[in-house]
């Protein structure tokens, strides 16, 4: 009898156990599911992302101010004094080494994600306020050997 009951105990705690380790599996399979779902929406915000970084790259914003900006060798052409609001910096890379523009001032810190090359243009759009800005090439050592300039917005 002792046996019988031992063998029906043994039993009825592996049934539990399975039990347990298939509600397990089943949250872990579930939970995956989830994740999978979650990845693929922020894929495709991300392809939404950067076909607009794309677009907004190469067009200026019909509504901002078009300030034209030509890199060189180790300067900047362009305006010294601009108007506030938003403003599109159509910069081009006239020089035959890659270059970057970065606007900094006023909380304000904005370069393109990726360098120009040679040839290459590109629109970067920033929202200025009256203030003072330096706009510097952080690519290696540009701005040691002159690539800067200040731009004042009134």
């Amino acid at each position: 009898m002792k046996t019988l009951i031992s063998i029906i105990l043994v039993g009825a705690i592996s049934i539990a156990i399975a039990q347990a380790q298939g509600d397990r599996a089943a949250t872990a399979a579930q939970d995956t599911a989830d994740t999978a779902r979650n990845i693929e929406r922020s894929v495709a915000r991300g392809t939404e992302n950067a076909a607009d970084t794309v677009a907004e790259a190469l067009t200026p914003d019909p509504n901002a101010h078009k300030v034209n900006v030509t890199m060189t060798e180790y300067r900047f052409n362009m305006p010294t004094t601009l108007k506030p609001g938003k403003t599109a910096f159509i910069v081009k890379n006239a020089g035959k080494k890659t270059h970057n523009i970065e606007i900094k001032g006023n909380g304000i810190d904005q370069k393109f994600a990726a360098n120009l090359r040679p040839g290459q243009s590109r629109v970067l759009h920033v929202v200025l306020r009256r203030g003072t800005y330096d706009v510097t090439c952080p690519v290696d050592f540009h701005m040691m050997k002159g690539m800067t300039a200040k731009l004042t917005v009134r």
